[in-house]
């Protein structure tokens, strides 16, 4: 348990280093692969020996931030081992210069020529924002007393041109017809469900994940899951029934259920398992390797789950649904969080229209 907290991740104060050790970030990256699926990942943290402090509490932050892009987490562990490695210190000694000298030596690449090339203020955004969520955590998790970040302030840059993550990063009406068409055809019942799940439903890939078949409640005519989000928040989320009918499909195909018939016997288990043990629920590694997969098969395009989120609240708000519903279902706390779909559902029918 390290000094000044209650959360025991088998971390013991790091002694006075004669010399730094550097971190390797494929290492780390590797075992968060092994224990990023975990419920408990302080077992994980305790059980292995040959971790560092400093891996130990990068793998904590990482399994506390993750949701399911891994190339953000691919992100957030180079800067924060870049850091670490620049100042040649552990996590707990960082300190406000430490910081803004890393961040000083990010602003200049070099060009073809070997000449230094200034950063895009957005690239140097990225670093911040990765920093100040990792040494965030250090402090909520009280293995840091103060955060070295808290001052540190974003660079400006030029307007940007390209388009929101919400709306780039999302699918056509048109686009996930096709897709499902596809998938209807060729993927297994399972699959296809969890993908209209996806769609219908915006859950996050750790909720779906979630899941169990008790979850899935019939309440005031309609069916909805309970859902556990972020912050441990709960909330009821509307299955729309093309999703309830494809659930169906795949409950009576798994488990021999005629559909909409009581199954207490189901209760316990995870709607989307394991495909090899059906105790066992699928992992987030797995559910974004599901996507990918047939995405890229129906659709020739690289995507992640979070796409099929951004995509169904976009097409909420082109259909007419409030912001306030919208967030509601979302499980967004803020509703300037949910205002990003009203500017993405601006863009995809724009006002000029009505010209033809």
């Amino acid at each position: 348990m390290y000094p000044g907290t209650d959360i025991d991740i088998g971390l013991a104060t790091p002694p006075v280093a004669t010399e730094w050790i550097p971190l390797d970030r494929k290492r780390i990256l590797e075992h968060f692969r092994a224990c990023h699926q975990l419920e408990r990942i302080d077992r994980y943290l305790q059980a292995t020996h040959d971790l560092l402090p400093n891996e130990k509490v990068i793998l904590f932050w990482l399994a506390k931030v993750f949701e399911d892009s891994h190339a953000t987490i691919d992100l957030y562990v180079r800067y924060s081992v870049q850091l670490l490695n620049h100042a040649r210190k552990d996590f707990h000694h960082i300190n406000h210069q430490d910081v803004e000298a890393f961040l000083q030596g990010f602003r200049y690449r070099q060009d073809e020529n070997g000449g230094p090339k200034p950063a895009a203020p957005n690239t140097i955004n990225t670093v911040t924002a990765a920093l100040k969520s990792f040494f965030r955590h250090m402090v909520d998790a009280r293995f840091m007393a103060h955060n070295p970040t808290a001052f540190v302030k974003k660079r400006r840059g030029q307007a940007r041109k390209t388009l929101p993550g919400h709306l780039s990063h999302s699918f056509s009406e048109a686009e996930v017809e096709q897709l499902l068409a596809f998938m209807a055809t060729h993927a297994p019942v399972r699959d296809y469900a969890m993908i209209a799940v996806f769609y219908m439903t915006g859950l996050r890939a750790v909720e779906l994940c979630a899941l169990d078949w008790h979850d899935l409640v019939n309440w005031q005519g309609g069916w909805y899951f309970d859902v556990l989000g972020k912050g441990s928040k709960a909330r009821r989320v509307y299955v729309p029934g093309p999703a309830m009918s494809a659930l169906m499909t795949y409950r009576q195909a798994e488990f021999g259920v005629a559909p909409y018939a009581p199954a207490p016997g189901l209760d316990v288990l995870p709607v989307f398992p394991n495909q090899r043990k059906i105790r066992a629920r699928i992992g987030r590694h797995g559910v974004y390797k599901l996507v990918k997969k047939w995405v890229k098969l129906g659709l020739g395009k690289d995507a992640s789950p979070h796409w099929f989120r951004h995509t169904c609240f976009t097409q909420q708000r082109l259909k007419g649904a409030t912001l306030e519903a919208i967030q509601a279902g979302a499980g967004h706390s803020s509703l300037e969080t949910t205002m990003q779909y009203n500017e993405a559902a601006a863009l995809m029918d724009p006002a000029g229209k009505v010209f033809g």
